[in-house]
């Protein structure tokens, strides 16, 4: 709203509830990025094609998880999967055996979870405490070494979707990374940093072109069709959204997050809890 009001054009780069650009008609707001829609309906079609047909969701209760578990819910049903059960929790709560139990003893084949790495690792770590012995499928929220360093070996196999590959994969990815290691910054980017880049670069080259006039920087970024950025192609439609996001799969093997693709897991070296 306050973007609305005073006009001025924005360019969001790694929120994913989708409101921010369908809820409204604001000419002022675009994002870069991909949506919670997007990952869970790629997340709810890739457990569905690895056999996966029950799965229990655990969600945060700020509008992130809310809207994570109201996406994966539908996509998944959609596919012929049945969710057997659902509890929303708080960002503080430390204990989750009430919840665990009960989720237990539905039997799913995984558990999906729909926040950030704090809760994330303090559900999976009591999982194993009850010994339930179900597949962890996460979201973007938990892809980040901290989810790892706080699990250790519990992490493995761990599932998770986001938007775009990791950055040295991306069209542009190389280069970005030089440049940001020539800075001699203390810490790697962080995983939408490339989407912040693509962002500014975007917002800077309509400047470039319409000069310091909002509502003609707003029609230059209404414009942009199949330009090229360093995370792939970006195309806007008339919500601001970028209709070309590209979700990639995520898998923890042996301390790293890889893409799926490239882990034993999608060879078949290593199998997933559950599922097929």
């Amino acid at each position: 709203d306050t973007y609305h009001r005073f006009g001025l054009p924005a360019i969001v780069w790694g929120a994913v509830l989708p409101d921010i650009t369908y809820a409204h008609d604001f000419k002022e707001i675009h994002r870069v990025n991909g949506t919670m829609i997007n990952q869970n309906e790629t997340n709810a079609k890739f457990m569905a094609e690895h056999g996966f047909k029950k799965v229990a969701v655990i969600h945060d209760t700020t509008d992130y998880g809310k809207g994570h578990n109201k996406y994966f819910s539908q996509f998944f049903g959609k596919g012929g999967g049945q969710i057997v059960a659902t509890f929303g929790v708080t960002a503080d709560q430390q204990d989750f055996t009430a919840e665990l139990t009960q989720v237990k003893a539905q039997n799913p084949e995984a558990i999906y979870f729909g926040g950030l790495t704090p809760i994330g690792v303090r559900i999976r770590a009591q999982m194993d405490k009850l010994g339930l012995k179900a597949q962890f499928d996460g979201t973007s929220g938990i892809v980040n070494d901290d989810f790892i360093k706080a699990l250790g070996p519990l992490a493995e196999g761990a599932l998770a979707f986001r938007e775009g590959a990791p950055a040295e994969k991306l069209p542009g990815g190389k280069k970005f990374l030089e440049d940001y290691n020539k800075q001699g910054y203390s810490n790697p980017p962080e995983a939408y940093g490339p989407f912040a880049y693509a962002a500014a670069e975007l917002l800077m080259d309509a400047i470039e072109k319409a000069g310091p006039d909002r509502k003609k920087i707003i029609k230059e970024l209404a414009n942009v069709k199949d330009r090229d950025s360093i995370v792939g192609k970006i195309t806007f439609d008339d919500h601001g959204q970028n209709t070309v996001p590209a979700i990639a799969k995520y898998v923890v093997q042996d301390g790293k997050w890889l893409t799926w693709e490239e882990s034993e897991y999608a060879s078949g070296k290593r199998k997933l809890t559950g599922g097929k």
